[in-house]
């Protein structure tokens, strides 16, 4: 896992912010939050790893299915 990434309860946080040209900026305070889904698309500028994604979504699928 990433330093600037959290993940709970199924959703990924990032430590970061958008640009007004639309690139994610990290380590700025801000947090971002990105479903796996979402997560997927942003992998690359958010520095999302696989396994990030992957925690993320058994994380979702045990929460839901209480």
């Amino acid at each position: 896992m990433s330093e600037n990434v959290r993940i709970e309860r199924g959703w990924i946080f990032v430590d970061g912010t958008r640009q007004d040209d639309g690139t994610i900026k990290l380590g700025t305070g801000g947090e971002m939050r990105f479903s796996p889904f979402e997560a997927i698309s942003q992998r690359q500028p958010a520095q999302i790893t696989w396994g990030d994604i992957l925690t993320a979504s058994v994380q979702r699928l045990a929460f839901w299915r209480r």
